[in-house]
């Protein structure tokens, strides 16, 4: 269960690095995390799925309307699951330890907890403050409310997603291309806080921040474990 939930929650916070660099190859990727254990097929499929619609809006094989009709379905689809499983962990409100770091939560648009994921330190199982924040709206008010918060916390534009399957697409003909803004880069994350904000087709904004500090000292926790792990898959395949 520890092992399993870290991955899931590696995944959230480091998703949108991923994203940000190779998405404009035209690439769908499914980021593995070199964390202690795997993460459960259920828990990927419905941030692997709202990725697939956010590309088939972009690239105007679905219309937006559709994409609310199937979003609203896996909304609900999840919210069963975690009901009936009890594993879950869905801030209410932006914490304190983000605003803390000159993040303010998006105005005009609404809070969506059931997308929403968060890891604590207070958390034995998880070991590490992480959020990942998702908010709806219009896509205008959410490209506004991210170029402001943005500037507030003194993030860079991480980059211009391209529509997905057109990689020859001009980027003026997509018509809500999604962005996103960084304060780190692939070769170099060695910040206190990872602090990523994403805007997408569909208008969802999306706060992602993870304690680096915390989580390298339960990565490094880990290591001796992974390193028993992969040890004994490597006896077992001779």
């Amino acid at each position: 269960m520890t092992k399993i939930k870290v991955g899931k929650f590696l995944v959230i916070s480091f998703i949108a690095l991923i994203i940000t660099f190779f998405v404009g190859f035209g690439e769908n990727l499914a980021l593995k995390a070199g964390s202690p254990a795997s993460v459960s097929k259920t828990e990927v499929d419905y941030d692997k799925r709202i990725q697939i619609l956010e590309g088939d809006l972009e690239s105007g094989k679905i219309t937006k309307h559709v994409y609310d009709s199937i979003s609203d379905l896996l909304r609900l689809n999840k919210e069963q699951l975690e009901a009936t499983t009890g594993e879950t962990r869905s801030p209410d409100k932006i914490p304190a330890w983000v605003t803390e770091l000159g993040i303010s939560e998006p105005q005009g648009m609404k809070f969506d907890q059931v997308f929403s994921n968060s890891t604590s330190i207070d958390d034995p199982t998880e070991g590490f403050n992480s959020v990942s924040l998702v908010y709806t709206g219009k896509y205008e008010t959410a490209i506004a409310e991210a170029a402001r918060i943005a500037s507030e916390a003194k993030l860079k534009v991480g980059g211009i997603f391209k529509a997905k399957g057109s990689p020859v697409k001009m980027q003026a003909e997509i018509a809500n291309p999604g962005i996103s803004y960084l304060n780190y880069s692939l070769g170099k994350t060695d910040k206190d806080f990872l602090v990523s904000l994403q805007v997408e087709p569909s208008g969802r904004l999306i706060i992602m921040v993870t304690d680096n500090k915390q989580l390298n000292e339960m990565l490094l926790a880990y290591a001796p474990l992974n390193n028993r792990l992969n040890s004994e898959a490597k006896q077992k395949k001779q």
